[in-house]
């Protein structure tokens, strides 16, 4: 793993939630890995915004998350 790479494992917490919800039944499976990936790459988007925020006042990562989740706009 390089230096750039980062893991993003979710809370167990979390997890347990999701396992939860699925009840258990694999053919829900999919939109528990859904979760998974929409958690994961909300972690993302949330680490580059902060690495903007260090940078400048909070316009850039106020545009980015505007591109990237619209809905953001709406919180």
């Amino acid at each position: 793993m390089t230096a750039q790479q980062t893991l993003f494992i979710p809370p167990l917490k979390l997890v347990k939630e999701w396992q939860k919800e699925s009840n258990h039944n694999e053919p829900m499976f999919p939109q528990v890995a859904a979760q998974a990936a929409q958690w994961g790459a909300d972690q993302e988007l949330e680490a580059c915004c902060k690495a903007l925020d260090n940078l400048n006042d909070g316009y850039w990562s106020k545009q980015l998350r505007a591109a990237r989740r619209p809905t953001w706009l709406d919180k």
